[in-house]
């Protein structure tokens, strides 16, 4: 059971929660704001790919599997958000 939340539980939560937050600021034009959340994404995803080449034997496993079930979310996530919340401004503009 606890497996199954860590496999499947905290990768969506991360997806979900980036989804909110870059959507809500995509939404209110905060463009450094996004750009703060891009930067501190970029900085976890090299700190994984240092720590993971640095690591000897399985121990690099760990870094893999944050990359995989944190960082490709998160990433994802707040492209998608992003972009919908930009739209979503453009459209309130407009009208």
């Amino acid at each position: 059971m606890n497996e199954t939340i860590i496999l499947f539980g905290v990768p969506t939560a991360v997806f979900v929660a980036s989804v909110f937050v870059t959507f809500q600021l995509g939404k209110n034009k905060k463009g450094a704001a996004l750009v703060g959340v891009g930067a501190v994404w970029l900085a976890f995803t090299v700190f994984m790919f240092f720590g993971m080449q640095n690591a000897n034997g399985w121990d690099g496993l760990g870094y893999l599997l944050a990359l995989i079930g944190i960082s490709a979310p998160w990433g994802v996530a707040a492209l998608i958000g992003g972009l919908i919340g930009w739209a979503k401004y453009e459209k309130a503009i407009d009208a």
